[in-house]
């Protein structure tokens, strides 16, 4: 996404959050038409639930089949709803760089299916290989999920018979045999079937790789940032309204079709919300599962997946996009006990500071001569912040970072077991080393595709991918000899691989936003200048790159000498 699109939703973020402000008055864009797969969000509505918790909400139903298309995500980052609904892509559209904060899937598992011909037989990935395979556009959250099980059994899609479809279009394919398979939606793909009298199988990509989540609620960050208590409230009062759903389904299939329009294209109504309502119990996995459960582990699988596939060339921190919704509590919990400790506090420096008198006056000879001496011992000593361990930040994402990186490719971490401390946050070493990571399994990507008789991914089984930290360093000596380092201490974290290495044009516009092969690399950049840190890249073609970030050694670390690991990482 370009720097002038990020602007523009961070400004249309402010203008959502300062319209959901007036009464409350709140609109939420569906990804799809009014039927029983939203059924939750209307209960709420005709239940009251919105109406007891304050809101005054308007619903807008999203395209039904052969209409112009509503893109929620943009409704919302435009300012013209302030809650939205979708599918899996939010995870790409949140790597691309929009500030989405995903509230709660409704539905556990997704409902994609790779459907078939009833007379034919494409139950796997592998029986794909000798099918006509109907491939909907790449940004289709649909055709994402069967590339990312494609590539988890090690099919490379480039080499199926693939033809390029509309979603529209996949029923009358399969009927007129232009195609042999295609992945499709169950919420209206096999009830489309039924009504033609054509019988179909499927199997589920999930079977195959990670299960991605279903429909989604979500808003911007910014509106939970400015009004917490609004995405509270319409985020538990939905729950509520899908409680009442999925447990009062003919009742709410009846209000359905009495005040709704009917989706486009279905003949027998009530027979099709039936067949959803019952499907949504099933994907919602209700009640066994808690409405709205969402778990950033789970997340950051899928966002694996998409990496690996190559739907993500880059990725965003779970931990961001993913809505904690006891985060309030627990800051509640956390001012009670700050209240407590700084009475508790409070008293004991009374306490002390009426000992402290006592003894000053006492001792008033003594000290005369030497007053100034504490304040200025205590302005030396205000401590830093804590310093950081990147070995230990490093551990703890390993698993995510093998996660990102496919099959064939060999990831290794090499961290120097007497690493300094240094001056860095936690929280954006993580984003940033994930970024590098995903950047460098792109390049292996194209590398490997050069290669012959490739599959999955098309990655080289000789290719790898490090991950070190080292100590250095840097007198005026070697900041002469290298003069992209600076003078200091530092510590190094390196993201090292052995893709196709960039050109020395690309490599000179590396930390170029508008011109930057690796837009990783100009973020880091970025980043690393904030933390007083700085940025090296050294790239050959046909080598490989490795990208250093030199984070400030903590002075608590620099008073302990030690010898710099000169190894590379």
């Amino acid at each position: 996404m370009s720097r002038w699109m990020a602007v523009a939703a961070l400004l249309a973020a402010m203008a959502a959050a300062t319209a959901a402000t007036a009464a409350d008055k709140l609109v939420l864009q569906l990804h799809g038409p009014a039927q029983f797969e939203f059924a939750g969000y209307y209960a709420a509505l005709w239940q009251g639930y919105y109406r007891d918790a304050g809101l005054a909400v308007t619903i807008k139903p999203g395209a039904g089949v052969g209409e112009a298309p509503i893109d929620p995500v943009r409704e919302v980052a435009d300012g013209r709803a302030q809650f939205g609904t979708g599918t899996a892509d939010l995870v790409v559209r949140t790597a691309q760089g929009l500030p989405l904060l995903l509230l709660a899937p409704i539905f556990q598992t997704s409902g994609a299916a790779v459907y078939y011909r009833a007379d034919e037989d494409f139950a796997s990935p592998d029986a794909l290989a000798k099918a006509k395979l109907g491939r909907l556009p790449a940004s289709n959250i649909l055709d994402i999920e069967l590339a990312t099980a494609l590539h988890a059994e090690g099919i490379n899609p480039k080499t199926l018979n693939a033809v390029p479809l509309q979603p529209r279009d996949s029923l009358a394919a399969l009927a007129d045999r232009r195609v042999d398979a295609v992945p499709g939606s169950a919420w209206e793909l096999p009830w489309l079937a039924y009504q033609k009298g054509i019988a179909l199988k499927s199997f589920n990509p999930a079977d195959y790789r990670v299960d991605f989540y279903g429909d989604t609620l979500f808003t911007l960050r910014q509106l939970a940032t400015t009004q917490p208590d609004i995405v509270r409230r319409f985020r538990d009062a939905s729950l509520k309204g899908w409680d009442y759903a999925l447990k009062h389904p003919d009742e709410i299939t009846a209000l359905l079709i009495s005040q709704l329009p009917h989706p486009p294209g279905i003949a027998d109504i009530g027979g099709f919300a039936r067949y959803q309502a019952a499907l949504a119990r099933r994907l919602a996995r209700f009640p066994a599962v808690a409405l709205g459960h969402s778990n950033p582990e789970r997340w950051d699988r899928i966002e694996a997946a998409m990496t690996a596939s190559g739907a993500l060339l880059r990725t965003a921190d779970a931990d961001e996009f993913v809505y904690d919704p006891d985060a309030a509590a627990r800051h509640r919990t956390d001012r009670r006990d700050f209240a407590i400790l700084g009475g508790t506090l409070a008293a004991a420096l009374v306490v002390i500071g009426w000992l402290g008198l006592r003894w000053r006056r006492r001792a008033a000879p003594a000290t005369a001569k030497t007053a100034a001496r504490p304040a200025a011992a205590t302005l030396k000593a205000a401590p830093e912040p804590i310093p950081a361990d990147l070995n230990a930040v490093l551990t703890r994402l390993e698993r995510r970072m093998r996660q990102r990186v496919p099959r064939g490719v060999a990831f290794r971490l090499s961290l120097l077991p007497e690493l300094w401390r240094c001056r860095a946050e936690a929280a954006t070493v993580r984003r940033l080393v994930l970024d590098l990571v995903a950047a460098a399994v792109a390049d292996l990507r194209g590398a490997g595709l050069k290669g012959a008789g490739l599959r999955g991914a098309g990655l080289k089984s000789s290719g790898e991918l490090i991950v070190g930290t080292r100590n250095y360093a840097f007198d005026a000596a070697a900041v002469a000899d290298t003069p992209s380092v600076q003078l200091g201490d530092w510590v190094r974290v390196t993201v090292r691989d052995s893709g196709a290495g960039l050109t020395e044009e690309a490599l000179a516009r590396v930390f170029d936003p508008a011109a930057t092969s690796r837009p990783s690399a100009a973020v880091a950049a970025a980043a690393m200048h904030t933390l007083g840190g700085f940025v090296r890249v050294e790239s050959a073609e046909g080598i490989g790159t490795a990208i250093h970030l030199y984070f400030p050694r903590a002075a608590a670390s620099a008073a302990t000498p030690g010898k710099p690991a000169e190894a590379a990482a």
